[in-house]
């Protein structure tokens, strides 16, 4: 489907204090869960209810209320939860009933999509996941970066009352909602922003984000690698320090999930050595936390990472080399200066290292240093990540 066939727009929602109840189901129950939501908050309920994709059925039904004026109801910053941990902001607090969490939500930039379903109804999930789909083949095909935040869908109109909702014997409930999709460019924007504050000072920073205001996730595909471009080349002639310019970069990388880490983090102390860890990857590669990379090796202190192609199918079958290589990349700029022959300094793959850095300082509890070693915008088939872990 097309973006117009989707009626695709774009919204700037706001950072939200909400009261949350996360729980694994269906699509189907999702009344229930807004319903006790709604009567457990009362006149503190201040927006339309939204609920929180995970994937796997892990989803969290949210209500906007009023913030509290005691500061324990705001709790801390919320870890291993799956979203970006400190980094999305989120502060959480409990209720008198322990299934509802209070804590605030990032906002920003999002796709949206319209969507009409019976909330009744078993097979609406499946309708709402098959145009998610939809969404993300399209920023896909355009280029359009999404965040690693869960995907929303916002209750718009809707009558989610009655003791038997979420049953198949129960009438129709219709509804309709507003699918979101984050998007990643502000952010990424924002974070090599505070990159370059922080490492190379405020001059630098303004030079080298110069022209950045002009872009949007929807502007057209060239513009975005012309800037990226132009960016990387006066990053490279502002900061002569490679190292100093992995550090700006390795700021702007997705954020490795908090669960993830977690489930490794704990493997790796059940098995007693990084060896044992790898070992245990490559034997069960669809282990949690393993489909992000491939054929980890280990030599000396430096443990070698593939990551996986973003179109595993499009990368088996492609035959022209560039198809092939923009088929591997998951930056959907870098995707496309592939795809258009252009040039970006390689500079711009130390984005990549902040994906892994913080996953394997936690399994280690030490610094490491991650350096990109080959990747798809230098000419090669694949990204290879060399870790350097401390010395034994």
């Amino acid at each position: 489907m097309s973006g117009d066939e989707l009626n695709v727009t774009w919204r700037e929602v706001p950072t939200t204090f909400v009261a949350g109840i996360r729980f694994k189901g269906k699509h189907n129950e999702l009344g229930t869960y807004i319903r006790k939501l709604s009567e457990s908050v009362g006149s503190r309920a201040c927006g339309r209810p939204f609920v929180l994709y995970r994937g796997g059925g892990d989803m969290e039904v949210c209500l906007p209320v009023t913030e509290p004026t005691d500061d324990s109801m705001r709790g801390r910053d919320r870890q291993g939860d799956g979203e970006s941990a400190g980094r999305a902001g989120a502060r959480v607090g409990r209720s008198e009933d322990p299934k509802i969490d209070f804590r605030t939500i990032e906002g920003g930039l999002v796709m949206c999509a319209p969507f009409e379903g019976d909330m009744s109804s078993e097979e609406t999930g499946g309708a709402v996941g098959q145009t998610f789909g939809e969404l993300w083949r399209l920023t896909v095909e355009r280029h359009i970066g999404v965040t690693e935040d869960p995907w929303r869908e916002v209750f718009i109109e809707y009558n989610f009352e009655g003791d038997e909702l979420g049953s198949a014997a129960r009438d129709e409930v219709r509804y309709r909602s507003e699918l979101q999709v984050p998007m990643l460019l502000p952010r990424w924007l924002e974070r090599l922003r505070d990159g370059l504050l922080r490492h190379a000072g405020v001059t630098v920073a303004q030079h080298v984000i110069g022209g950045s205001d002009a872009l949007s996730p929807s502007s057209d595909a060239s513009e975005k690698v012309a800037w990226m471009k132009g960016a990387m080349a006066r990053l490279d002639a502002a900061v002569r320090d490679e190292g100093t310019r992995r550090k700006i970069m390795c700021g702007c990388a997705h954020v490795y999930p908090a669960a993830h880490i977690a489930k490794l983090k704990a493997d790796y102390e059940r098995l007693g050595s990084v060896d044992a860890l790898i070992e245990d990857v490559v034997n069960d590669p669809d282990s949690m936390g393993a489909p992000y990379y491939r054929d980890p090796e280990r030599e000396g202190n430096v443990v070698f990472i593939d990551k996986v192609s973003q179109e595993r199918e499009k990368y088996e079958s492609a035959v022209d080399p560039a198809e092939r290589r923009a088929a591997a990349c998951h930056c959907p700029v870098i995707k496309a200066a592939i795809l258009a022959g252009e040039k970006i300094s390689p500079t711009f793959c130390d984005c990549g290292t902040g994906w892994f850095k913080p996953l394997w300082e936690a399994i280690v509890e030490a610094p490491v240093e991650v350096i990109c070693e080959e990747s798809v915008l230098q000419g090669h088939d694949r990204c290879k990540f060399a870790i350097h872990l401390p010395e034994e």
